[in-house]
């Protein structure tokens, strides 16, 4: 009989660590029975992940768990996080569970509580780089794991653990699929203006769109930029429509397009994809959707980008926040240097960061002796 794994997750959306879920699923289903908790206090009502899961004949449930949110960080959300705590051990206990799978850092309240069901093999999947702060409370959490897997070398230092404390997984992208591949968008009347870039993130200050279109008015607003994306509900969100009337000495040359239903039409239509992250990132996926489409990707030295780009190789690496570096890779880069880009990027993801890579690591680390077990 198969080992039962029950894996626990923060969100119910459809961003980058909900993906990373899924590609977890596909991973591993054929070595265990999977169930797949999902949060009832963090979703944008759509329940995106709720039903692909449920698409892939996975055993899903909603569930009311105390997960670590900056927002709950007050008397009243500890005290409710705490008066959970009982209620979720005993669903734990209940479960069934031979190991318990925590998605990311903001589900290590659970691990604690997995130990006090009774469940000895939790795993932790770090998907996120800690602060040097919060690194504190988390690395006293992630303790009660006896497995721990970062998502880039950039996550596992920023952790604090030893390198024999933890391991590395990269995560990949799914192949394009072939019964519904790509529809080439029609830019032609933009072509003139020079090379096509694409950014494509939500629409929050630490994404770097001050920084990008601030270089991009500098080098002369060098061909055509499309923003995709849009600003979430948050204290955090900027004005990505202001930004460029503010910066842009060209605002035609930046076109604003915001959520679209099928994202790879613009991947696939444009020369490059861009990445200017102005702190850290864990691993930064549009860098590898890049290379999927066989683009290039201009990324800031803000992490898992940077280990995942070549410079000057598949793509150009600029230091986080400079405006006239970025601006200097604007000057130097043409249609067919990026072409050129793109198709070593491509070589790299089939090489790298495919599902079958994927699937093949994550079925080696599973399997093994756990940590401290």
């Amino acid at each position: 009989m198969k080992t039962k794994l029950l894996i626990i997750h923060s969100s119910d959306e459809l961003y980058g660590s909900d993906r990373i879920l899924l590609q977890v699923v596909q991973a591993l289903r054929d070595t265990y029975r999977i169930t797949v908790w999902l949060p009832v206090d963090h979703q944008d009502g759509k329940h995106q992940l709720y039903r692909m899961l449920q698409e892939r004949a996975v055993e899903v449930q909603h569930m009311d768990m105390p997960i670590l949110r900056r927002a709950l960080l007050t008397p009243k959300g500890l005290v409710r996080m705490a008066r959970l705590a009982p209620q979720v051990a005993r669903k734990l206990r209940s479960s069934g569970a031979d190991q318990v799978y925590l998605m990311t850092s903001a589900c290590l309240l659970l691990a604690p509580l997995a130990r006090l069901a009774g469940r000895k093999k939790t795993t932790l999947h770090i998907q996120e780089p800690w602060g040097p702060r919060e690194a504190m409370l988390l690395r006293q959490l992630a303790k009660f794991t006896q497995q721990r897997i970062a998502i880039s070398q950039t996550v596992a230092r920023s952790t604090g653990f030893a390198a024999d404390q933890l391991s590395v997984v990269h995560n990949a992208v799914p192949r394009l699929d072939p019964a519904n591949p790509p529809k080439p968008l029609e830019l032609d009347a933009d072509c003139a203006r020079g090379p096509r870039y694409l950014v494509a993130s939500r629409w929050v200050r630490h994404k770097g769109h001050g920084t990008l279109l601030k270089a991009w008015s500098m080098a002369g607003c060098p061909g055509t930029l499309y923003v995709l994306g849009s600003a979430p509900d948050s204290a955090n969100r900027i004005d990505v429509r202001g930004m460029v009337a503010e910066f842009v000495s060209d605002t035609a040359s930046v076109k604003i397009i915001g959520q679209v239903a099928n994202p790879q039409d613009w991947f696939d239509s444009v020369d490059a994809l861009v990445l200017p992250t102005d702190t850290v990132e864990g691993c930064g996926l549009v860098a590898l959707e890049a290379f999927r489409h066989g683009k290039a990707a201009i990324v800031s030295d803000s992490g898992g980008p940077a280990e995942v780009v070549d410079n000057g190789v598949d793509g150009w690496i600029f230091t986080a926040g400079d405006v006239p570096e970025l601006a200097r890779i604007f000057d130097r880069c043409t249609a067919s240097s990026l072409a050129a880009m793109g198709e070593a990027g491509l070589r790299k993801y089939e090489e790298k960061y495919t599902p079958e890579r994927f699937d093949e690591n994550m079925r080696a680390e599973m399997p093994g002796a756990l940590l401290g077990s």
